[in-house]
């Protein structure tokens, strides 16, 4: 299960990171790991937010569960809660003193909590509710090169399964690869699951952030996405320029309209995703709203 840890103030998600689990990986977002009744859990952090943008967003597309920690309120605040409600992630808690303006949003259902001693026990038992899905679908939040291994990536299974000897196509560049071994917290496993934190070693060309997919998977590849473009009623500039679509973690360069988006370069998708449009330089908000593909 995938936990997200999201708050404006830097400190005070690594501090709750912390208190439900021990780092495994830093980067632009950062991981963090926790056994709780024999179930490992993964906590993901945006390490860069609100610097960037961009590890905000790959963290709510990875999370299945989230914990919002709100101590003020300001624009990233706002952003946080915007966000998360684009992209329709129903399931968290709360930690804040505050009224928060969550009204007509996805986190009126989440439970509130006054602190993180009394949220733990909640975020610790939520389940992972399983999509049932049978073709894999899979996040590389990362890719290297290890002596004597070979190729490697680390990432999140979002639905179906990781077997030893799979073939997978990587977006994007549409490569093929082949899983020669699979580990949980360094523990060599035959397959894992929805939930599960990878690392894989495989065969073929190098890859970097992007998805697995199984070689059956109904997704679409391309530069012109069809469907209907919602936007933020807080986002007030010009929309008649060059933005960026982010899907999962995919970041393109594009321009929106109401039925369709145009990427700079072809995008990875499935009928009824939800791609956020982003404006990374805006000083107010950098959530345009959501593109919802048919």
């Amino acid at each position: 299960m995938i936990i997200a840890v999201l708050s404006d103030n830097p400190e005070r998600r690594k501090e709750v990171c912390r208190g439900l689990g021990k780092e495994s990986g830093e980067d632009d977002i950062s991981f963090y790991s926790v056994n709780f009744g024999g179930k490992i859990k993964t906590i993901i952090e945006p390490t860069l937010y609100p610097q960037k943008i961009q590890p905000l967003i790959y963290s709510i597309y990875a999370a299945d569960f989230v914990v919002f920690v709100a101590d003020a309120l300001n624009q990233f605040v706002g952003e946080i809660i915007i966000a998360l409600d684009a992209l329709k992630k129903e399931r968290g808690v709360i930690i804040s003193q505050l009224q928060l303006p969550v009204k007509g949003t996805v986190l009126e259902g989440y439970q509130r909590f006054s602190t993180f001693e009394e949220a733990k026990d909640k975020i610790l038992n939520a389940e992972l509710e399983e999509s049932g899905a049978s073709e894999l679908f899979a996040l590389v939040d990362k890719a290297f090169q290890v002596k004597s291994v070979g190729n490697v990536a680390l990432g999140i299974v979002k639905e179906g399964k990781i077997k030893k000897h799979d073939r997978l196509l990587f977006f994007p560049g549409k490569k093929e690869v082949e899983v020669k071994s699979i580990q949980i917290n360094d523990r060599d496993v035959e397959e894992c699951g929805e939930g599960s934190r990878f690392g894989i070693s495989y065969k073929g060309d190098e890859i970097g952030r992007g998805q697995l997919l199984s070689l059956r998977a109904d997704n679409k590849f391309e530069t012109s996405v069809l469907g209907r473009f919602e936007k933020s009623p807080f986002f007030k500039e010009d929309l008649n320029r060059k933005m960026h679509a982010c899907l999962n973690f995919q970041f393109l360069e594009c321009r929106v309209a109401d039925a369709e988006l145009k990427c700079d370069a072809p995008l990875a998708y499935r009928k009824h995703d939800r791609i956020i449009v982003l404006d990374p330089s805006n000083q107010k908000l950098r959530v345009a709203g959501v593109f919802v593909a048919q």
